[in-house]
Parts: C-alpha cells; structure tokens; sequence
C-alpha cells in the first residue's frame, strides 16, 4: 500500500483537508481520513496539491525527437520528459507526412506501448491528418494531405487501428462523411481541424458524431458577423469540446478568456501541441521533416506559419491561472475533460476509488515536485 498523506487532495472539483490517498495494484484504494491507515509505503505531501496527472491529447515532440521521427527512441524520451512536467498519459501526436512514414510511426508507438517505460502512459495515437485542407495546412505539408476515405483510412494505420484515439479532419473536404461514420462505429475520437469549414458545415459534422475542434481558433475559419465559419459554430455547440493552447502565444489571453467563459472547463482540454523544441531553447529544428524556427519561444516555419509549440501542461496550468482562470477549473481542463474527449474518463483524469494512480503533487508555486504513474514514482524534485 502507497500513503500519499498530508497534502491538499483535489476530488470531485473541490479540495479536500485532512485526508490520505491510499494506492494499491496502479489503482486508487480509497480516500480516507488521515492516520486511518498507517500500513504502508508513505509519501509525505505537507504542503502541497495532490492532484490527477495531467493529460495531453496533443504533442508532437520534445527534446529534439519527434513523433514523427518514427521510431521508439523518440517516444520513449517523450514519455519521460512529459512526466517531469505533471502529465502522467500523452497521445502522440502525428503530423500529415507520408504514407510510409506514417505506417513506421504507427508501428513505432504500438512497439513503445507494450513497453514499460518509465514516464508517462501511451494511452494511443492522435493522428492530426492526413485528412485536411490544404487552405488551412498551417505547419502541415501540403503534398501528404489526402482525400479522405475508409480506404485510404485502413492503408494508413494498417494492423494498428486498435490504437487510433483520436483525428484531426477537415469535415468539408470530399468524401469524409463515408470515413467520419467508419469511425464512429469504431469509437474513435474525430476532431475538427486544419478546416477552411463555413458554420452551416460545420454544424452539419457535429450531427454526424465530431464533437471535438483541434487547436481551437488556429488553422480554422474565424468568427464573422455574417459567416460565423468554424470557430462560431464550435461555440455555438454545447456539445463541441475544444483544445487550446495557452503558451499565450497561439491565443490571447482575452480569447482564451473568451472561450473559457462560453465552454467551461468541462468543454475545453489544454494541450502543449508541443514539437522538438520543448524542452530547449531558441534555435532551428525539424518537425514532421520540415525546418522549424524558434525565436523567442515561438515555432514557425520559414513562412512564419505557428509550428507547435515549445510549452509543457505545468506551463500551462499557471499561465491559466495568471490570466484569471480558477485552479480547480484549470486542473480539470488538464485532467478529466481530456480524459473524457478520448474516452477514458471512467479510469483516468480523477482521484477517486477504482481510477488508475496516476497522481501529481505540486507546490504552492504550481511546480510539480512529483509524478506517480500507475502507482510508480516515475519523476520527483525532491
């Protein structure tokens, strides 16, 4: 038995004082009143937050490595990076690149999934694209985006479907409703995304079964008076869940404030979309094999489109926090709405009985000073 005890637990959306979170077999045991169970491994957590690990539905890279490098070494280094910065499970995330190296890629991260690896969990695969449109490609390149289709579909993932978590598509483009109705019956997570969609389209794919937006506001038609395009109709969906990426440089604080107060934090999922620059300073890198500049802290491509970002989700968290937004809300915007976009909120994003151990603790500060996964200590500053 593991005893996380003295900390401020975060249950339900609300702290709790004068409790122990009691870990057994990766699986939250209980929560009890403190001292009522002394019989175990104890993590002393006096003075700190005890929280759910964070989850990134949307990341490229890190520390030069990137998904897309196709391999297990670049997932492996992601996995324990991200870790040290309170995410607990990640989504690799694969930009629009070849058939063939989208097929490596695919087999490198199911490799690194049956491994255990000391980081965070690979819960699965986010695939944003091949299925896009080119008007809107931002750091994608353009000669990998295909016409969408069943398919084209199967060729890309091959054996691994059973990992697919998550999608990016372009809803507007040629034959996507046929491939968006494959996947629902298989329970794969759509997104809408790199889309140039008006409003009437895009309402029209949130009644086949996309209820999730990429990177909201970036590589997506704008609100209008007149053609409220992709971003009016994703807020005028109670159902649409979103992604924002708040490095406060892909959004304006004022718009990510705006988008909080519409959705609430149990529509919005904070993501890095970080790529091999994360981690590390200013200076040139690839992603997805094209050259990314940082300066700054900002990625772009020589045409000076956004390419990712550099931020990790504790980065995140405080600059929520700094521009307005409550702890607990951003805590549940890292935590049990991701969990619930990709549909594993009935064993992850909570601290509560049965969930999986997956547990930060954080200081005043908001640092992390430790990550547990599956009830392991995988990273600690102490």
């Amino acid at each position: 038995m593991l005893i996380i005890t003295g900390g401020k637990v975060f249950k339900d959306g609300k702290w709790l004082c004068g409790y122990d979170v009691l870990v057994e077999n990766n699986k939250i045991h209980d929560i009890v009143p403190s001292g009522e169970c002394t019989d175990g491994e104890v993590i002393d957590a006096k003075g700190l937050y005890v929280c759910p690990g964070f989850i990134d539905i949307h990341i490229h890279g890190a520390l030069r490595h990137d998904v897309a490098d196709g391999t297990m070494e670049a997932i492996e280094t992601m996995a324990k990076f991200v870790s040290q910065h309170g995410t607990t499970s990640f989504l690799p995330t694969n930009m629009t690149t070849s058939m063939s190296n989208t097929q490596r890629t695919m087999d490198a991260i199911a490799k690194a999934m049956k491994k255990d690896i000391k980081g965070a969990e690979i819960m699965g695969v986010h695939l944003e694209g091949p299925f896009l449109n080119p008007l809107k490609k931002g750091a994608q390149e353009e000669e990998h985006i295909l016409k969408p289709s069943v398919k084209t579909y199967k060729e890309l993932v091959g054996s691994h479907e059973d990992i697919v978590k998550h999608i990016t598509i372009a809803p507007e483009m040629e034959g996507v409703k046929e491939l968006v109705d494959y996947l629902v019956d298989r329970h794969v997570s759509i997104s809408v995304g790199h889309t140039n969609c008006t409003y009437s389209r895009c309402m029209e794919a949130f009644s086949w079964g996309i209820h999730h937006s990429t990177h909201f506001y970036n590589a997506m038609t704008g609100l209008n008076h007149r053609e409220p395009g992709a971003v009016g109709a994703i807020l005028d969906n109670d159902d649409v869940t979103l992604e924002l990426i708040s490095d406060l440089i892909h959004v304006h604080p004022a718009a990510l404030r705006l988008a909080y107060r519409v959705k609430g934090a149990q529509k919005i999922a904070l993501i890095t979309d970080a790529m091999p620059a994360a981690g590390l300073g200013d200076g040139e890198y690839t992603l997805g094999g094209q050259k990314v500049f940082v300066k700054d802290g900002a990625a772009r491509i020589k045409e000076g489109n956004l390419a990712g970002s550099v931020l990790t989700l504790d980065k995140a968290l405080v600059n929520m926090v700094d521009i307005g937004v409550s702890l607990e809300d951003v805590l549940t915007m890292l935590t049990h709405t991701p969990a619930s976009i990709i549909g594993v909120d009935d064993h992850k994003g909570l601290i509560d009985r049965g969930y999986d151990a997956d547990i930060v603790l954080l200081d005043r500060n908001l640092s992390v000073v430790e990550t547990i996964v599956q009830g392991k200590k995988v990273f600690s500053n102490r």
